[in-house]
């Protein structure tokens, strides 16, 4: 049943604004406001575009980690992640200072702290599943 001195509420997943100060908020939909769609969508390309492009470095990353410590992809994409994420440092920079700390100097400091952490936890996670056998 409808009211006619109520206004309507509809609720959307989208930001809503107010079409008149008496009225409850009214849902803009991208067909509303197509400039804030098409930002949304240029902002979301780019970031695939940069996911895409850095892949190859993560997986050479997570390589040059499964060779020397002798594990699975799954466990060296752990290990990157958990720096990443201790390190609040983005994953493909992690990953950038692996593969270069493969071949020259070592990570910067907070990079190659964290890293060691994620390699002893990965370590000692294997001692515990090996006793369990």
């Amino acid at each position: 049943m409808r009211f006619p001195d109520r206004p309507v509420a509809r609720h959307h997943r989208r930001t809503t604004t107010i079409s008149r100060h008496d009225q409850a908020p009214v849902p803009v939909t991208p067909a509303e406001d197509p400039a804030a769609e098409v930002r949304r969508l240029r902002a979301e390309n780019a970031q695939l575009r940069e996911a895409m492009a850095s892949r190859p470095l993560i997986d050479q990353a997570r390589g040059i980690l499964m060779a020397d410590e002798a594990c699975t992809a799954a466990q060296a994409w752990d290990m990157l992640r958990y720096t990443s994420q201790h390190t609040n440092i983005k994953l493909r920079e992690v990953a950038a200072a692996v593969v270069a700390g493969a071949a020259g100097p070592p990570p910067p400091q907070p990079i190659s702290a964290a890293l060691r952490r994620a390699r002893a936890r990965f370590r000692a996670r294997r001692r515990t599943a090996e006793r369990k056998e």
